[in-house]
């Protein structure tokens, strides 16, 4: 799964859908929903994936990290969070641990 993780980090930002073909579409979704595991240094690559407006991979890597979120404790998750490229996506990161938290 590590490679998977790793195959995810090469393709880089998530394009915008106007860029996006069918095929990498799919190749990034494959990937999103195949991986179960990855480190903390993965996790900084990650977070700064989020595409400008393709909100269906968007959520799919939101609940990626969140799955893998396990690693960190709730300070590092925060500052992990904070470090999201995409402001709308950030503030869910951020509503949905507090929602977890409450």
């Amino acid at each position: 799964m590590i490679n998977m993780i790793d195959d995810l980090i090469k393709l880089g930002k998530i394009p915008n859908e106007d860029t996006m073909s069918d095929e990498l579409f799919h190749k990034y979704d494959n990937l999103i929903q195949k991986i179960d595991c990855g480190t903390c240094q993965q996790m900084d690559k990650l977070i700064v994936m989020f595409s400008d407006d393709c909100y269906d991979l968007n959520w799919g890597l939101l609940h990626l990290i969140e799955n893998l979120a396990s690693n960190y404790t709730k300070s590092e998750y925060i500052k992990l969070i904070n470090k999201c490229n995409n402001s709308e996506f950030r503030e869910m990161l951020l509503n949905r641990l507090n929602n977890v938290i409450e």
